[in-house]
């Protein structure tokens, strides 16, 4: 039965929604004049750490197949006035949908693929030279020939930021104060980043060494083994291990043992998804043992201390007692050098800090004061060594603290991150005459098959 209202309910009702309307209009209009407020749009993200997208470069051709009003729309939409407020409104917002407790997850679960065994990989590796040979019998194909190789042009590094952003945040387990990234194994993921590296070490052998540094997320390094079962994550010890497996030519570096061996100390941070720069230097000592040299003791580096850094997790979670119980930043400065010089994704060149004193930033930016954050590429010239060696870093940001222990050890260090960068790294090690190549990531990032893949066109 339809209801009947009276003539002042029918007028209430009218006013309301003409309310409703004028509200909604002025909101509009609010956020059309504000989003035209240009000279205020900002250039970059504190709460997202990351530079934000560049007005685009008007050309004939990008007129011409529409894709300048594209980036002008994602320009628009990315540089929004005060958007680091409105993302800080709208995670309290979300904190206020339910009860916090000190303990839970966040993001729910997923299946991660089986890590193979040693005999499953014998298997896929048979397989696959059977292919081969079938493929050469039947196209006359040689699959050992050199490829010519395709221009490297740089990835989107808006949507590659999402992915890795995704790849760390798909499931967090929340305890007492600190944030956890649960790991999910990628079969096709392994298998793609460690092919790219056995392709790197082939090209450049007799010329480089070529090192994959794979560093667990916090769960695996400083959960209990009975947490980590409960979780239902892939096992970061046995896939760190099976990548080793696959590598041919490729010198792995020891992480995960040795972390864990001294998970009782303060090697990740527990409001964001970074290590701390002392976790750092025990995967740094093990790559010198890897490389035959001696790694400097840490009483050997003066020190920067920067306090209260409150991270990623934070930033995601708005967690209380993340903010009461704030992380701090140490960083250690190379003894050699501070300088360094870097080029930023539209080319401008800037001399910066090794270790930046960032104690008067913004209080989520404690981990940019290493290396000056995420670039396409930076160089670091030690005037105390002078012997010509050298490395290039090919990384996302958590080499960033594990740079600067390198310093110490060679003439020129080349820093690549691989989400900004379009420079053939293989044949920059060679044209620059580079004798060791570390390739250093997060198991948790590479676990992404876009990831594996960018890191795959960069070698």
């Amino acid at each position: 039965m339809k209801r009947k209202y009276t003539k002042n309910q029918k007028k209430i009702i009218v006013k309301f929604r003409n309310l409703s309307v004028r509200i909604f209009a002025g909101l509009m209009l609010l956020g059309g004049i504000v989003g035209l407020l240009f000279f205020f749009r900002p250039g970059t993200s504190t709460v997202e750490k990351r530079e934000l997208t560049k007005f685009p470069k008007l050309t004939l051709s990008s007129l011409w197949d529409g894709s300048f009003f594209t980036e002008v729309s994602l320009w628009y939409s990315d540089t929004y006035p005060m958007r680091d407020r409105l993302i800080a409104a709208d995670q309290t917002l979300k904190s206020a949908y339910g009860v916090t407790t000190s303990t839970m997850m966040v993001g729910g679960h997923q299946q991660g693929d089986e890590i193979p065994t040693e005999t499953a990989k014998a298997d896929t590796a048979d397989e696959t030279e059977r292919e081969e040979i079938l493929r050469e019998e039947n196209t006359g194909e040689d699959t050992g020939a050199e490829e010519k190789k395709e221009p490297v042009s740089a990835p989107d590094s808006k949507e590659m930021e999402a992915e890795i952003q995704n790849q760390i945040q798909q499931g967090l387990y929340v305890k007492n104060g600190a944030a956890y990234s649960v790991y999910y194994y990628s079969q096709s993921a392994a298998e793609t980043y460690a092919q790219a590296l056995n392709q790197a070490a082939r090209e450049l052998e007799g010329q480089a060494d070529v090192y994959s540094i794979l560093v667990p997320n916090n769960s695996g390094a400083m959960l209990s083994e009975e947490e980590l079962e409960s979780l239902g994550g892939s096992d970061q010890t046995q896939a760190i291990s099976y990548y080793h497996s696959l590598y041919e030519g490729v010198k792995p570096v020891k992480t995960i043992e040795t972390l864990r061996e001294h998970n009782d100390e303060y090697l990740y941070f527990r409001t964001d998804h970074h290590w701390t720069q002392l976790g750092a230097y025990y995967v740094y000592q093990n790559f010198c043992e890897e490389k035959g040299i001696q790694p400097h003791e840490l009483s050997d580096f003066d020190t920067m201390t920067f306090s209260p850094f409150l991270g990623t997790f934070y930033t995601e979670l708005k967690n209380q007692d993340m903010e009461e119980n704030p992380d701090t930043v140490e960083a250690y400065v190379p003894m050699g050098t501070n300088d360094m010089t870097y080029w930023d994704t539209d080319g401008t060149e800037y001399q910066w800090n090794i270790i930046e004193d960032v104690s008067a930033w913004d209080q989520s930016s404690g981990y940019y004061c290493y290396i000056g954050g995420d670039k396409p590429l930076s160089i670091i010239e030690n005037p105390e060594i002078r012997d010509g060696s050298s490395c290039l870093v090919l990384k996302e940001s958590y080499g960033n603290c594990f740079v600067p222990f390198l310093v110490d050890h060679y003439e020129t260090v080349y820093v690549v991150d691989f989400r900004y960068a379009n420079v053939n790294v293989v044949d920059y090690v060679k044209e620059k005459n580079i004798q060791d190549l570390i390739i250093m990531n997060n198991i948790t990032i590479i676990g992404s098959d876009k990831v594996a893949s960018t890191i795959a066109g960069l070698l």
